[in-house]
């Protein structure tokens, strides 16, 4: 039966769970909503892993190797996890009702990238390329994060100061411990994208030498290199300041998320499908005219 999933399988468990959410919002009484909230996430779960795994053995690749529409999935598998351990040890954080439209957005995006295996990865360099692709995903994950605890601290900032009451089902930690978790996740994800960078750079100068050449004015690395500068500025506004403050660290840190998530999203979905007249390395794009299964423009109309 799992060797059937599609990704419309784990993305409608995804938006139930979103709808369960917004209704645990607006109800005061919401208490019975988070079982079916947690089994729905679950269930998505269950059925995105299987998905990756029947991905990862028709591809013979990891799928944070064999194309832009399975790392995609990856990250989005990666959030609904944390939405998960979070909702363990948490049950009354409201934290759904913030990551799940990024996990929609993410498996939305799958849909229009190409799903054609990689076939510039050498086996010499496949373990690099792997831990390149993991600390990227790892640390967009952690940007991702820091967007989502911007945004409730932001919220909460704003509830507090107009004395605002919102429904029993929605429940944020205080400013104070907002700030330390946006604190940690913005440290945690500067290194892990800087070293993935950094091997980003020594895999491309390494290929640059056979004959598969990688462009530094690829389209995707640039765009990593902005974020990377922005997350970057504000790891050095945090740290120069011994009591900087946390409202104008989570107004930047929510740029810097709303940053990599429109943009590296965008700019794989643009290269794909070709609106952009770039040929990046990190898209690996089918003309129309081959006959190439799962190619974008027919994943779209199927």
């Amino acid at each position: 039966m799992l060797s059937n999933v599609t990704v419309f399988c784990f993305m409608a468990s995804y938006l139930v769970a979103l709808g369960l959410e917004l209704a645990r919002f607006l109800r005061k009484k919401s208490g019975y909503l988070r079982p079916l909230i947690f089994l729905f996430s679950l269930a998505g779960l269950v059925a995105q892993t299987a998905y990756l795994f029947n991905r990862a053995r028709e591809t013979q690749l990891p799928p944070l190797l064999s194309s832009t529409h399975d790392w995609l999935v990856v990250f989005a598998w990666l959030l609904v996890a944390i939405f998960l351990f979070i909702n363990l040890i948490d049950e009354e954080l409201s934290i759904g009702l913030f990551l799940f439209p990024l996990v929609l957005a993410l498996v939305v995006s799958s849909y229009f990238v190409d799903d054609v295996t990689n076939t510039l990865v050498q086996p010499a360099i496949r373990s690099w390329a792997l831990l390149h692709a993991a600390l990227l995903v790892l640390g967009g994950v952690g940007i991702a994060l820091c967007f989502v605890v911007s945004a409730m601290y932001l919220i909460q900032h704003r509830r507090l100061k107009q004395k605002q009451n919102f429904s029993e089902g929605f429940n944020l930690p205080s400013l104070a411990k907002l700030a330390r978790l946006n604190r940690w996740a913005l440290m945690i994800s500067a290194p892990l994208l800087t070293i993935g960078m950094g091997i980003g750079i020594g895999l491309g100068v390494y290929v640059r030498k056979g004959a598969q050449a990688i462009s530094f004015v690829d389209p995707v690395i640039i765009v990593y290199e902005i974020v990377w500068a922005a997350m970057m500025i504000s790891v050095i506004f945090i740290l120069r300041k011994k009591q900087p403050n946390q409202k104008h660290i989570a107004q930047l840190t929510i740029w810097t998320g709303g940053l990599l998530l429109l943009t590296v999203i965008g700019i794989q979905i643009l290269t794909n499908v070709r609106i952009l007249n770039f040929d990046s390395w990190h898209s690996f794009y089918s003309s129309p005219n081959e006959d190439t299964p799962g190619s974008t423009a027919e994943r779209i109309v199927s």
